[in-house]
């Protein structure tokens, strides 16, 4: 028996040459005659179906299939039918998709002379199919309920455990009027936590008062925290003006950045606190003031105490409840919703559509974010405004806040990209919590994390509590 591709070429296969050729292809192919006989089989069959090449090989694959649990076999299908048949095999081996396709070949009297069967591992496919309509069902879900959400970001976007847990904390705390000092770095979202406080306190029907410490002139402070009377200064209001601390009495003043606050200005501020009256510049009448006070700062001022940059008795008027967000860089679960809202905020306010793709979506998860949530919302409102189509795109963040390489470094196939200086034991606490984040996108145990990052089960989990990840049993 011989076989030509071609009419015109020279080179005509015999079976030997035909068999060989079969036997290179990647999918698994299976030849059997009008009797069902096993004319021709591939290794790459017997390696996707799970079947003994002993039982099929050379033998009748009718014969072959007595007996055997098989619902549909496709190449008997095709001799009854005398059509191709397409069946999806879920039950040849464990946890695998196997699309069999079988097509008949007819002698010139009409009659079934050779089924050609082919064999395709489809596991992985329609493994990322699920994940894809996963994925857009979350998004479609996540979209529907972002109506039902506040029109700026006054509550809680967070699926970070130790953020859940500073929620926890401030909603505990907003019941009582104790002073508040929240810490962190620059753009974590410190006033964002003030003002969730606020809302849930039994202040939330008054001001909230916000104001950055470190935004006024060194000369206006005293009048805009305390206000003055009219003819007090040179371009004084003849009528006087109210300060901060009066604006929001029976509500609450947020004090951003109060480590910028100059030290003379911080003897009155306690003196403040403590009288709970204010005096207005240029007046001998003090005014009785009853507000809640929360501060805020990126600063270190137990330093600042002891360098006297800071004074020390104001330092613990302040720091009653300390509540410290940690920088976006170490929890990073929380950038996909943030991003989410985010995106959705800036369609409501542009009247744009844009989507997200998930690609986009793990790029921007890879990278540190230095600038925190506030560099998080600027870079995805300007993907808005700039992107083209109906997805924002990476290419409008060059020259962004810096995020020129936010690509490079994606694609960089660097395992861990630091973008300051740290001491090392802090660089391999964010090593580690960056493998463990990652190993909880692939696996879905903690069993499996520890087969996947090297070290045992007991490890794998108390480093989780450690880093605040969510538990995987």
């Amino acid at each position: 028996m011989t076989f030509s591709a071609n009419p015109s070429s020279n080179i005509d296969l015999n079976y030997a040459e035909m068999a060989a050729v079969i036997q290179q292809s990647y999918d698994g192919i299976l030849v059997t005659d009008g009797n069902a006989d096993v004319v021709m089989v591939n290794d790459s069959y017997f390696r996707i179906t799970g079947l003994n090449k002993e039982d099929v090989a050379g033998h009748n694959f009718r014969e072959f299939a007595k007996g055997r649990p098989y619902k549909r076999v496709a190449c008997l299908d095709v001799l009854e039918k005398k059509a191709p048949v397409t069946y999806t095999h879920t039950n040849l081996l464990p946890g695998r998709t196997v699309m069999v396709t079988a097509s008949p070949i007819f002698d010139d009297q009409g009659h079934v002379r050779l089924v050609v069967t082919n064999c395709r591992d489809m596991t992985e496919m329609v493994q990322l199919r699920e994940q894809l309509e996963k994925a857009q069902e979350m998004e479609e879900l996540f979209f529907k309920h972002l109506d039902k959400l506040p029109q700026s970001l006054g509550g809680p976007v967070a699926v970070n455990t130790k953020m859940k847990e500073l929620y926890a904390a401030a909603l505990k705390v907003s019941a009582v009027d104790v002073t508040v000092l929240i810490t962190g770095e620059s753009g974590v979202g410190k006033e964002v936590v003030a003002k969730y406080i606020h809302d849930n306190s039994p202040r939330k029907s008054h001001p909230f008062v916000a104001v950055n410490c470190g935004a006024i002139p060194e000369q206006l402070l005293e009048s805009e925290f305390f206000g003055y009377v009219g003819g007090a200064f040179t371009g004084a209001s003849k009528t006087g003006k109210k300060g901060l601390f009066e604006t929001a009495d029976g509500g609450t003043l947020f004090l951003d950045e109060i480590g910028d606050l100059p030290f003379n200005l911080q003897v009155k501020l306690l003196r403040a606190l403590d009288a709970g009256e204010i005096t207005r510049v240029g007046s001998n009448t003090s005014t009785p003031v009853n507000i809640r006070l929360l501060a805020a700062t990126n600063k270190d001022l137990e330093t600042m105490v002891q360098a006297h940059k800071f004074r020390e008795d104001l330092y613990y008027r302040l720091n009653v409840i300390n509540i410290d967000i940690p920088p976006l860089r170490e929890r990073p679960e929380d950038i996909r919703p943030l991003c989410m809202y985010f995106l959705h905020d800036c369609n409501r306010r542009y009247g744009q559509n844009k989507r997200i793709s998930l690609d986009v979506l793990r790029t921007i998860e890879g990278y540190a974010w230095p600038g925190n949530i506030r560099q998080l919302k600027h870079a995805v409102e300007r993907m808005v405004v700039l992107s083209n189509g109906d997805y924002v795109e990476l290419s409008s963040l060059p020259g962004c806040d810096g995020l020129h390489n936010i690509q490079n470094q994606a694609d960089s196939g660097a395992a861990v990209i630091l973008n300051r200086f740290v001491p090392i034991p802090q660089a391999v606490e964010e090593v580690e919590k960056q493998i463990l984040v990652h190993a909880m996108k692939e696996c879905s145990s903690s069993r499996q994390i520890a087969k996947y990052t090297g070290i045992d089960q007991t490890t794998v989990l108390r480093k989780m509590k450690k880093y605040g990840l969510e538990i995987i049993t």
